[in-house]
């Protein structure tokens, strides 16, 4: 690059520019231009007031550093510095925030392609430098009068501004003088412009309250600046950004105006762009925040999956700029998707006319439309359209087509119909999840799990001095282990609390069947299983693998334990699947309802009885050692027990716990 060529250089702000999806390095090779990085925000601003820099990118955390707060900061002395956001996250506060400051432009970190839109929007806003800033101009030596006056006529008649000189003590105040970038500027000779007044620029969209604030400043003898529309002297239009200053002779009257002009069309032209853009931005995001709002509230409070594709696609399609909206459930066992809400009829994702929707399902991203007459989810005559995967994490549950006659969807609006495609996969989840305590058959699924984990290195520990006869899931997801002890109890307690995920050890019984307690913080497979709503049955180990069986409503919720257990575990091994029909009150669903009456202390006294051998006979533990197990006194653990007891036999008895 030589010493004369342009380039850019960027101030990149936040805690950890150097790093996430817009790091300094990666941004310095996207716009091929010189990046400067602050994390701390006085020297950021100081950067910016300084004019060290072309443009800023800022990061906005709502617990860290404020990207709001330093665009205001920056619109205080520099209300055209371009500033591009780029927030964490957003809830459509964030950009309504962003917005009211008059942000440059907003791209929020919610994609793979956040860097390449951060480029785009630099190398739209951020004009280049030349390196051939910052030279010094030499000052003016020891010169004759004559040789001064010399300098200063041709300084001026080569000054790259327009430049005129008007006598104020003549009549309509005339020009007297005009350099060589004027008749640039304007196309006016010096012939044609001296001995007028410099009206002659004006035309018919000059703005009149312009000239008035011209005109007024002049009358008191005051410097005045503007900005106004003029003409050339070919009726083309062009923004001039005009100063003038009155000078004074020795008594302080003044004889003359000295006037500045600059042809700031091309900014001006941004400007107005962007305020155009700001104005598009904020009616867009009055439109999405209803939309937002509306699909929220309808994902929370909907009691069933058909429930959540009717109410949502009938509120999407009702937006302004949608012209038609349907969802789809996907079938992946048929390899089908069938419309729910919107649609009519079933479409196969193996034929050949099937691509877009195939290709999002399988993707799990937004794929934009063609106008297909054979495609069965194409657009129609003058629409435009994309269809977006309801997903949650990854798993696809259906898709959400949508069109628009208006114009082409742009990067904010695909970005807020892929968050509500991901709102609605994460509702669909969760109603399907609730289904595995309420529906009348169950996918039943059991895997091992070949890896090292704290249950193994815990049963290798305690080798055979100890039997794992059972294991409760604690509302926290801790494993409370139940072990009868051969031996003694003090070797298998060390043993135990050997191993660093063990939280606790506890002896229930000690005498003629002797019984130990080991809480274990809870592994990663109990809050994957219970994140898609599956309900662990058993959890058995050894020294080697760690079996695990569950039930799930849905072949999909089932194909995604296992796939996010793959992930989890170096290997893991199918050994069950099977659907099982339930009676019309299925366990799952009996044993809920009891819980959701039992208070938490209710709950952990029944279970440590029951597992213990309290209720058997003889007794294998007796309530002392469990209330202090629980760290209560005897007489409260016994009325925790009673309490359970009888919502317990309530539920049994009466049919409603």
């Amino acid at each position: 690059m030589t010493a004369a060529s342009e380039t850019r250089r960027l101030l990149r702000v936040g805690e950890t520019p150097r790093s996430g999806p817009v790091d300094a390095d990666s941004l310095e090779r996207a716009i091929e231009g010189a990046v400067v990085v602050e994390t701390d925000f006085p020297a950021a601003l100081d950067r910016v007031t300084n004019g060290d820099v072309d443009g800023a990118v800022v990061d906005h955390r709502e617990s860290g550093f404020d990207g709001i707060a330093f665009l205001r900061a920056v619109r205080q002395d520099r209300p055209s510095f371009p500033v591009v956001l780029v927030p964490a996250t957003d809830d459509g506060n964030v950009a309504r925030r962003a917005v009211e400051e008059n942000v440059t432009a907003y791209v929020p970190a919610s994609g793979d392609d956040t860097l390449e839109l951060v480029a785009q929007k630099v190398k739209q806003h951020v004009g280049a430098r030349s390196s051939e800033r910052g030279r010094v101009r030499m000052p003016i030596s020891d010169r004759t009068t004559e040789e001064e006056q010399r300098l200063k006529e041709r300084a001026m008649d080569e000054a790259p501004v327009g430049m005129t000189i008007a006598d104020a003590t003549l009549p309509d105040e005339p020009l007297i003088y005009v350099n060589d970038a004027f008749e640039r500027i304007t196309g006016y000779s010096k012939q044609e412009t001296v001995g007028v007044n410099c009206r002659f620029l004006q035309g018919p969209d000059t703005e009149i309250e312009k000239t008035h604030e011209i005109r007024d400043a002049l009358d008191a003898g005051e410097s005045v600046s503007v900005e106004m529309r003029n003409y050339h002297k070919d009726g083309s239009e062009f923004w001039n950004e005009l100063k003038i200053t009155p000078i004074r002779d020795d008594e302080g009257e003044i004889t003359n105006f000295v006037a500045f002009q600059q042809d700031v069309t091309e900014r001006k032209e941004a400007e107005l762009q962007l305020e155009r853009e700001r104005e598009r931005l904020q009616r867009l995001l009055d439109r999405i925040n209803g939309l937002i709002g509306d699909v929220t509230e309808i994902v929370v409070t909907a009691d069933s999956t058909d429930e959540v594709y009717a109410r949502s696609a009938e509120r999407i399609e009702a937006d302004e700029a949608i012209s038609r909206a349907w969802i789809g459930e996907y079938d992946p066992g048929a390899r089908v998707v069938r419309t729910r809400a919107g649609g009519d009829g079933e479409i196969d994702l193996t034929a050949d006319d099937a691509g877009p929707l195939a290709a999002a399902i399988d993707e799990q991203s937004l794929v934009r439309l063609d106008d297909a007459p054979a495609d069965p989810v194409g657009c129609r005559d003058e629409e435009t359209g994309v269809v977006i995967p309801l997903t949650y994490r990854r798993t696809t549950y259906g898709v959400l087509a949508v069109y628009s006659r208006a114009q082409p969807f742009d990067e904010e609006e695909t970005t807020v119909l892929q968050a509500l495609g991901r709102s609605i996969g994460a509702a669909v989840n969760d109603l399907l999840s609730k289904q595995t305590v309420t529906t009348d058959t169950v996918i039943e699924i059991g895997v091992e799990l070949h890896d090292e984990t704290p249950l193994t290195r815990l049963a290798r520990a305690l080798g055979e001095r100890a039997v794992h006869e059972n294991t409760l899931i604690r509302h926290d997801g801790d494993l409370l282990l139940l072990f009868e002890v051969d031996g003694e109890t003090d070797a298998v307690v060390d043993a135990a609390e050997s191993i660093p995920e063990v939280i606790g050890v506890t002896v229930l019984a000690d005498e003629d069947d002797p019984m130990v307690e080991v809480a274990v913080e809870q592994p990663s497979f109990v809050g994957t299983l219970s994140e898609f709503g599956a309900q662990i049955t058993t959890v058995e180990f050894d020294a080697n693998a760690v079996e695990l069986r569950f039930g799930v409503a849905t072949e999909q919720n089932g194909r995604a334990i296992v796939d996010e257990l793959e992930d989890s575990y170096e290997t893991v091994e199918l050994v069950a699947y099977h659907e099982s029909d339930q009676p019309a009150q299925t366990r799952q669903g009996f044993r809920a309802a009891v819980e959701d009456e039992l208070t938490a202390r209710q709950l952990t006294a029944l279970q440590k009885a029951y597992v213990s051998g309290f209720f058997e006979w003889p007794r294998r533990s007796d309530g002392d050692q469990l209330a202090a197990s629980m760290d209560v006194v005897p007489s409260t653990f016994y009325q925790h027990l009673r309490a359970a007891e009888k919502k317990l036999l309530t539920a049994f008895f009466e049919g409603d716990a």
